[in-house]
């Protein structure tokens, strides 16, 4: 009898302890598939969800998914223009203190240093399944291919932009990169499609915006087969110029907006029907997540790399200035994350500054990824500040740079105050509570923000201003020979005394 009941108390216990192992098991979400989007020069104004959207925007399927998810109104950028703004977003790191901080040229050879570990790198050594499909930029020859950067997956082009229509695309079996010169954009933007290493034809008559998308669609049905999840970097092209629509994209999205679509054969129309086209392929790989029941465990966040490009169509209402300026149109641009499986608000706003900068740890922390000691990184892991909508960065500085001619833009945003400097020595202080436009300086008021604030750009500035940067775009911008010419950095123009390093 003793026998028997000890027995049968074993197997009491063990049925209790498996129960809680499997309700255990059950509350814990599994490690997220994580879909990065990135749109090229999208403006503040220029998606549905946003505060203050334009009228003559049309984006239902983005709209969607913001809604059920987490709208961010202060998200910024590493840099107002692309190719550095990439750089940071998928190292962790400003641009500058790699050399970085200018836009690669086409067939130049130069890449990102190799030095730098990329947030694909520390995903794929994870287990995730990585990809990338759409625009690089970040380097094309050997080491700085894709496939060498941590992506299982590559489809798209290497370069800063390219055609829409694929009638103008360069036929793959004569196609030859070597034969071109540095910097040859004409010839960069008639790039064939690149699948891994392999150029490859494409059918006439296609869109860039689908084709890539089509790849998208590859890449999912293909991650569906492992059991291991994926992070996939969805880099657009649009709405980067060559501004270029579908006829049909544009009578659709007339017919829906009537008469608050942009007027009749503007660049403004033009744009706004690539920004439709963007959303309606968004519908398309939601709905084969769906049907791949991968959508409840996929975190799909989604961003511009800069400000709109306002001589190209883009809207960045009510901010201040554009892609390349160091006002908040230049770096503070649209974002949402939907993440149906976790503890994000849905239908909420998110207000707290946050960084590109902190997409690299906290898809880290997610993912369980290590991340390598030697790393280091400018952002941190906010998802506990997101979820609680908490300021991960109080009386802390968000900052960027952009090296124009003899100055340096210069931007810092800290808590709801801004910092501006067109790099002449004369700085402007905005409350972006009251002033989200810029347009009242109140510098005079706050010398001591002022102060703080120059205080740690300046100190940012020491651990790099003494190295060149690895590239400087094409050739007949000039750049390299303006960096010599006006002693570049030149950070003593910018800060004036209190750049003295610190002994």
């Amino acid at each position: 009898m003793k026998k028997l009941t000890n027995s049968l108390m074993a197997i009491l216990v063990l049925f209790f302890f498996g129960n809680i192992a499997h309700a255990d098991d059950k509350d814990k979400s599994p490690r997220p598939n994580i879909i990065m989007i990135v749109l090229d020069d999208l403006g503040y104004a220029d998606m549905g969800f946003m505060p203050n959207s334009a009228k003559d925007i049309y984006t239902p399927n983005l709209d969607k998914l913001a809604s059920e998810g987490t709208v961010f109104t202060s998200a910024y950028v590493t840099h107002p223009y692309c190719g550095p703004s990439r750089a940071g977003l998928l190292t962790g790191r400003m641009p500058h203190v790699f050399g970085a901080q200018f836009n690669l040229a086409a067939f130049s050879g130069f890449g990102v240093a190799k030095g730098e570990t990329f947030m694909s790198d520390v995903m794929q050594q994870a287990g995730y399944h990585t990809g990338i499909v759409g625009k690089w930029h970040l380097g094309e020859e050997g080491e700085f291919h894709p496939n060498e950067r941590g992506f299982d997956y590559f489809y798209g082009f290497l370069g800063g932009g390219h055609e829409y229509y694929s009638n103008s695309w360069l036929p793959a079996a004569t196609y030859d990169p070597s034969q071109y010169k540095i910097g040859q954009y004409a010839k960069d933007y008639h790039r064939p499609m690149m699948k891994n290493d392999t150029f490859l034809e494409t059918e006439k008559g296609l869109f860039l915006t689908d084709v890539l998308t089509d790849a998208t669609l590859d890449f999912l049905d293909e991650s569906a087969k492992d059991d291991e999840p994926f992070f996939l970097y969805l880099s657009y092209n649009a709405p980067h110029t060559p501004l270029q629509a579908k006829e049909s994209d544009i009578e659709d999205m007339q017919k829906h907006l009537g008469k608050n679509a942009a007027e009749k054969g503007s660049k403004r129309l033009t744009y706004t029907a690539m920004v439709y086209n963007v959303d309606y392929n968004v519908k398309r790989i939601v709905d084969r997540l769906e049907a791949n029941g991968e959508l409840e465990n996929t975190m799909i966040v989604f961003i511009s790399d800069n400000g709109g490009k306002t001589t190209a169509g883009a809207d960045n209402t009510p901010l201040q200035g554009k892609k390349g300026d160091a006002y908040e149109g230049g770096f503070r641009v649209p974002m949402f994350v939907y993440y149906p499986n976790s503890k994000l608000e849905k239908g909420g706003t998110y207000t707290h500054n946050i960084s590109t900068l902190d997409f690299f740890p906290t898809f880290a922390g997610l993912a369980g990824a290590s991340i390598p000691k030697s790393k280091i990184l400018d952002g941190k892991d906010v998802w506990t500040n997101i979820i609680e909508k908490t300021d991960p960065r109080k009386d802390e500085s968000i900052y960027v740079m952009r090296h124009f001619n003899a100055n340096n833009r210069t931007g810092v945003v800290r808590n709801n105050f801004k910092l501006y400097t067109d790099g002449t020595g004369e700085w402007q202080l905005f409350d972006l509570t009251k002033d989200i436009g810029e347009t009242k300086d109140i510098s005079a008021k706050n010398k001591k923000l002022v102060s703080i604030m120059k205080k740690d750009v300046n100190e940012w500035s020491y651990t790099w201003e003494e190295k060149r940067p690895e590239f400087f775009d094409a050739p007949h911008y000039n750049f390299e020979m303006k960096w010599d010419k006006f002693n570049m950095p030149n950070l003593e123009r910018t800060f004036g005394d209190i750049h003295k390093k610190s002994k």
